[in-house]
């Protein structure tokens, strides 16, 4: 038979009762069992969190984090679970319960109450502080983190339906709305206030306990922002305090407009002292030429004392004239002194020179002679070059020393540029760290200001008071018990079919046995009153004699009888039954059939076409060598004039069989039955029965199949079926369209 649906259809309504059964039972035990079943209510609360599109002052970062903000989500939930936050939540519920003086509804039920009164020691009795339910819970919290043997640690630890963290968490139940910025907390008790209470406190704990480990890790970012701007603003001070005392300690005002400056004047000075330089050297050639072009005594009289004590003086004058013209002076009122004195210096000046030169005209007046006007011009270029020479001597003079200042200036203010800049970069490096450690003070604080925003979870719904309990899920759970009973039962069949180590099918025989089934016969149930078994009887005992007369055709020499073995490898496998039916139906035919057996019991079939022949079971079987030495004189009279011969010889495990007789044998059928396992013993036993004997391999006649099993024979089997049945077969074989005539 193939495994289709029409087959687990019929395993199942041949065990129908038991699928029936079996669920009533579950069902109906589950249904007392349910019976004082509490009821349940249940609330919900709905926050909105902001983590999603909330608002923020982050005005650079405006896109959203979708992983990110699934992280936060995850977070937020796995808080609300958290062992912290359930035992929270369970030892403030106690503490409102143990604050009250009498059962509140709106709290906790009178049954309850009574209940935990009963209950509760006087150890934690004592603690309570009636009205104060803040108070109660730090003294439970006290007494609770004591000793771990205590009743409130218990309490919380163990399985209390309404305080411990184990109940309470199996209680909740959190939902995000789709993808907004909402999330349910559900929560559900037999006690309708504290469905209520537990969820207020839930939410109002885990709110604060979000908002303090996200404040508490912002607020210790900008701490150590400001503790290192602090510490980064004293680096600045200090780098700046050093700069302004070097530069109080070197009167330094700008050092680089300074040095530009002095830079300025040392080019300028220069090019003023070369030029003065060249005066000098020129004013010295020309007063020499003059002097050569003077007559000894000439020169001697201008080199008397009183001309050279005015020459000196007028030197004199002139250095001073020059130290006030090349000094270098800021200040207005000394700038107007000093304008002042050179005014008078200058006075001064021209007297020595109105003197000089009187004192020259004095010296020749008295000499008079031819050569008295060149001498008089020679001596007036005279004066007048010595006056410029005095001038660009004392003006030279008065530069080299300025030379040398600007010469000591430059080594004053070389090795002040190198500090300068150390000081500078040093003041550098300490602002730029310092705006530095700003702008992340500001972003710390930024990010503080947002997380503050951000965890500021609002609840949009608060916990409503449940009038109304849950409905009952008692009528559910009958339906799951039936039908989980009848799936157990099917499962069980269908388990306990597949594993059946029986032969059961014709496909199964040949597998397991090894050799071709030739016909198969149905197990009779007369009381079932649906199925013509007779006419399926009549078929199946055709089917077998029909193989039988085939045989007949088939042997080569045409010689008569035919003869045919029936065996089996055990007892009570039917051969008899067999027998008895094939005769009838070959007799019936007009076969002469003689019949070979060691059951002596009487088949029923009469007539002269039928002949009987019965022995005994003994050692003699092994020494028989034709069918006649079966009969006690050893003689059948007319034997050849049998068609067939029928064989029957006991179960060859135990009994001993006609070795020499089974070689001769034209056809032999090894009779078994359906509903038993094929073993060891009887795969050995037909094993030494192919090997002691040579004629042809028997073949299989399969004896008490199922009625079904015949379909593969007869085909649809002759059955009083409604429409509905005759329906219900064509849906489960898929044969919608079948008709039973070609019109």
């Amino acid at each position: 038979m193939k495994f289709n649906l029409l087959f687990f259809v019929r395993l199942l309504l041949r065990h129908i009762g038991l699928l029936v059964v079996m669920p009533i039972i579950l069902a109906s035990l589950v249904f007392f069992l349910t019976k004082n079943e509490p009821k349940v209510y249940n609330s919900k609360a709905r926050i909105y969190t902001g983590i999603a599109s909330g608002s923020t002052i982050e005005l650079e970062n405006t896109k959203v984090d979708f992983r990110a903000a699934n992280t936060a989500y995850d977070n937020l939930l796995n808080l609300i679970k958290a062992r912290t936050t359930i035992e929270m939540v369970g030892l403030k519920l106690f503490a409102q319960h143990m604050a009250q003086d009498s059962a509140d509804l709106k709290i906790i039920s009178r049954k309850k109450f009574n209940g935990l009164m009963e209950t509760v020691p006087e150890e934690v009795k004592s603690v309570v502080v009636k009205g104060d339910v803040e108070q109660t819970y730090e003294n439970f919290k006290t007494l609770k983190n004591s000793d771990y043997s205590n009743f409130i640690y218990k309490l919380l630890n163990f399985d209390h339906p309404d305080y411990s963290i184990e109940k309470i968490t199996g209680k909740i139940g959190l939902r995000r709305i789709s993808n907004s910025d909402f999330v349910d907390i559900a929560y559900e008790s037999d006690d309708a206030a504290i469905c209520q209470n537990t969820l207020l406190i839930l939410c109002d704990v885990f709110v604060k306990l979000n908002a303090d480990i996200k404040v508490n890790q912002s607020d210790a970012v900008v701490k150590y922002f400001e503790r290192q701007l602090q510490n980064s603003t004293q680096d600045l001070r200090g780098a700046e305090n050093e700069l302004l005392d070097f530069n109080r300690t070197h009167n330094i005002i700008n050092y680089y407009e300074q040095t530009k400056h002095i830079a300025a004047e040392k080019e300028e000075f220069e090019i003023k002292y070369f030029e003065v330089y060249r005066k000098f050297h020129a004013a010295r050639a020309v007063l020499e030429n003059l002097e050569s072009k003077l007559e000894t005594h000439d020169r001697k009289r201008i080199a008397s004392s009183s001309i050279m004590d005015l020459r000196e003086q007028l030197s004199k004058l002139n250095f001073n004239i020059s130290m006030e013209t090349l000094g270098i002076e800021t200040d207005s009122a000394k700038i107007e002194k000093s304008s002042q004195k050179l005014s008078k210096m200058m006075n001064e000046v021209a007297q020595l020179e109105r003197k000089l030169a009187n004192q020259v005209d004095v010296l020749y007046q008295t000499d008079y002679d031819s050569k008295s006007i060149a001498s008089t011009s020679v001596l007036s270029d005279w004066l007048q070059n010595t006056i410029d020479y005095e001038g660009f001597k004392a003006q030279l003079k008065v530069m080299e020393q300025k030379r040398l200042e600007f010469d000591e200036l430059y080594q004053k203010f070389s090795p002040l540029g190198a500090t300068m800049k150390r000081l500078e970069r040093k003041i550098d490096i300490a602002e730029r760290e310092y705006l530095s450690l700003l702008h992340s003070l500001g972003l710390a604080k930024l990010r503080q200001q947002n997380v503050e925003l951000k965890s500021n979870i609002k609840l949009t719904e608060i916990p409503y008071y449940p009038i109304n309990p849950k409905p009952s899920k008692r009528m559910m759970l009958v339906a799951a018990a039936g039908v989980v009973g009848f799936l157990l039962v099917a499962m069980t069949i269908l388990i306990l079919e597949f594993l059946d180590g029986n032969i059961k099918t014709a496909v199964r025989a040949e597998d397991k046995i090894g050799v071709q089934v030739s016909s198969i016969f149905p197990v009779i149930n007369l009381t079932d009153k649906k199925i013509d078994y007779n006419y399926i009887q009549n078929k199946a005992i055709n089917a077998i004699s029909r193989n039988v007369l085939l045989n007949q055709f088939k042997k080569s020499n045409g010689e008569k009888p035919v003869v045919n073995m029936l065996f089996s490898t055990q007892q009570s496998e039917g051969k008899t039954f067999i027998c008895r039916h094939l005769i009838a139906k070959l007799c019936e035919l007009g076969y002469k059939t003689l019949h070979v057996t060691y059951d002596k019991t009487d088949i029923g079939v009469t007539g002269e076409d039928y002949q009987k022949i019965t022995y005994d079971i003994s050692d003699q079987l092994y020494k028989i060598a034709t069918v006649e030495e079966f009969a006690e004189d050893k003689v059948v009279e007319g034997y050849k004039s049998f068609d067939f011969v029928i064989l029957e010889i006991p179960s060859i495990i135990r009994n001993p069989f006609p070795v020499k007789l089974a070689s001769t044998m034209d056809y032999t059928f090894l009779v078994t039955r359906a509903n038993r396992a094929w073993g060891d013993a009887d795969k050995n036993a037909l094993a030494l029965f192919n090997e002691a004997t040579t004629g042809p391999e028997p073949t299989i006649i399969l004896n008490g199949v199922k009625v079904l099993e015949m379909e593969t024979v007869l085909g649809e089997l002759p059955k009083n079926r409604s429409l509905i049945r005759r329906w219900v077969k064509k849906i489960v074989q898929f044969r919608f369209f079948n008709k039973t005539s070609v019109a």
